[in-house]
């Protein structure tokens, strides 16, 4: 690879890039067809669903595990990182932005490392948002449920 201009690196770092962003709206949108055909009606009839809470906890944990793969899969096509193992490693560590420091890619592919950590940005940025509307709704309806009406009194 051209070490002058980095250029061809970051247009082929959007194009998984991209693809995790997509992994991630696939997932995310599992789990809102989860809580809104699943745990509301649960919620609603029992004032409960910690099950399917439980569960899309999982999708979410799922799916950014199957981002990860994706990078991972990236990594050790473009033989940037010898083994599968040691990329899912590089991978997590980048894309949690917790960067354990403990290697760097080639110098051709350096520039891969910030685009896996803007993607975990905002994977993680959607994953807080559509938890904190599930949690909302859960409210909303635990909150209209426990309300009296004039009908109770």
């Amino acid at each position: 690879m051209n070490q002058g201009t980095p250029i061809v690196e970051i247009l082929l770092g959007t194009l998984p890039l991209i693809g995790s962003v997509l992994i991630h709206g696939a997932g995310m949108s599992l789990v809102h067809w989860v809580f809104e055909t699943r745990a509301i009606p649960q919620y609603r009839a029992h004032g409960h669903a910690l099950g399917y809470f439980a569960a899309m906890i999982a999708l979410m944990l799922v799916t950014h595990l199957a981002e990860i793969f994706m990078w991972s899969a990236v990594l050790v096509g473009i033989e940037a990182v010898e083994s599968f193992r040691d990329a899912f490693y590089y991978a997590a560590g980048t894309y949690t932005t917790l960067g354990y420091g403990e290697g760097t890619l080639p110098k051709p592919w350096r520039l891969l490392a910030p685009m896996i950590a803007i993607s975990g940005l905002f994977a993680f940025g959607w994953t807080s948002g559509t938890l904190f509307n599930i949690v909302t709704q859960a409210s909303l309806i635990r909150t209209k449920g426990a309300a009296v009406t004039p009908s109770q009194k």
